[in-house]
Order: C-alpha cells, then structure tokens, then sequence
C-alpha cells in the first residue's frame, strides 16, 4: 500500500490565463499603492489595484503566455514616488518570494519558459513540492523549420524564486511550413503516393487480365455455339 500511495501522480493545478495568474501577485515589499493594467488595442483596463488606483500610461508591457493580445504593466508607489513594471524581469524582482503557484508561473516566464495556456496538460500547470513549486512549461527551440516547442518540469524555489532543476519532457509542439524543404514527413508522404500508385497499376494490370479471360471465355462459347 505504501509502495502504491508513493508511485501516485501529484494533483496538478491549471493555468487558465494570463489575467488570473497576474491577478494573484503578493508584491515583495511594502508600497503605499501598485496597480495592475491591461492594455489591449490602445485602451488601458485596471485588473487590480491596492490603494489608490495609479493610471500612468505605458507604451511597452509584458506578456506571459504566446499569442497574446496586448500587454500588462504595473504602476506602483512607493515612499511618494511612482514607478513603472513593464517586463518580465522587473515583475520578478516585484514578486521577490514566491507566495503561490502562479507566482511560480511568474518566475518560469521571466526565465525564458512559455505558459502555453493551449496545452494545459504540458505546460500550463503546477503543483506545490513543499519548498518547491513545480511548473510545467515548454520552451520555443526553433522558430522556423520547424516551430518546435518542447516542454519542462521546473522546480522552483519558494525563497528565492530560482529555478534550481530542469527536467525536459520532449516535444509538444511541431509545425512544418511549406518553405521547409527538411520535413521528414515528406520521404514519408512520397513513400506512400508511390505505394498507392504501385497498387493502384498492380489492380489495373488483374483487371486487364481478368477482361481478356472473359473475352476468350466468350469467343470460347460462341465458337460452340
């Protein structure tokens, strides 16, 4: 019974957006106010805010998974002077601890990784390790010929917010453009036109023979006849 309890799959949370893992932000130090803002087409809209709402536009931000629209950034004060978040690395050091799971997805963001939000069993999801959060996440290897996105187990560390081990899980994501002269499922696709072509002659060839059987079988018995 021990045995079989310790061989179970730990219960994994999922990612769902963006939004929702940004929305649970415990900022690393005290500020008298921080706002979080989504701007999407040229508009902002306050995702939330702690004291008074700070409304300073930013023309760059960030994202955390692929295919966003728009971007995210934060206003904060702090001892009256008011400063700006605009990218992955300065959200790190804004988050510092790492309070929660989608802080963790925070952190694998700043470091390169993608919360792929569209393959939530590969790599939008985490699970609590004690003084760990362990994060599935994928990678973009190559952009073109392929597009290949594999994906990670990353274990990070709850005080210090590093990334302390990498485990890679192998290929999610692979995309073939018609530019791509090194596809391999080309040699494969060919093999199989030849193969149906072959058939389709070798089904031509019985049906010749089998139509000048039955003519010589019908000259037969007209000769009786």
């Amino acid at each position: 019974m021990g045995s079989f309890l310790f061989s179970q799959e730990p219960k994994k949370t999922s990612y769902s957006n963006a939004e929702n893992i940004l929305n649970n932000i415990v900022p690393n130090e005290r500020l008298d106010s921080w706002t979080l803002i989504y701007n999407v087409y040229a508009r902002d809209r306050v995702v939330k805010s702690s004291g008074k709402e700070e409304m300073l536009p930013a023309f760059d931000g960030f994202q955390i998974g692929p295919h966003q629209e728009g971007y995210f950034y934060i206003n904060y004060v702090k001892d009256g002077n008011t400063s700006q978040i605009t990218d992955l690395q300065a959200l790190k050091q804004f988050v510092g601890i790492v309070d929660n799971g989608d802080e963790a997805a925070i952190i694998a963001a700043a470091e390169g990784y993608v919360i792929d939000f569209g393959f939530k069993d590969y790599t939008a999801n985490y699970y609590d390790a004690g003084a760990f959060y362990v994060v599935d996440a994928g990678k973009v290897l190559s952009e073109e010929c392929p597009l290949q996105k594999n994906h990670y187990e990353v274990w990070i560390d709850k005080k210090t917010g590093k990334i302390t081990q990498e485990k890679e899980l192998g290929t999610y994501f692979e995309l073939y453009g018609k530019e791509c002269t090194n596809n391999p499922h080309y040699d494969a696709l060919k093999q199989q036109m030849e193969d149906v072509k072959k058939k389709a002659e070798e089904q031509k060839e019985i049906q010749k023979k089998m139509t000048e059987k039955m003519k010589k079988r019908l000259q037969k018995l007209r000769r009786k006849n």
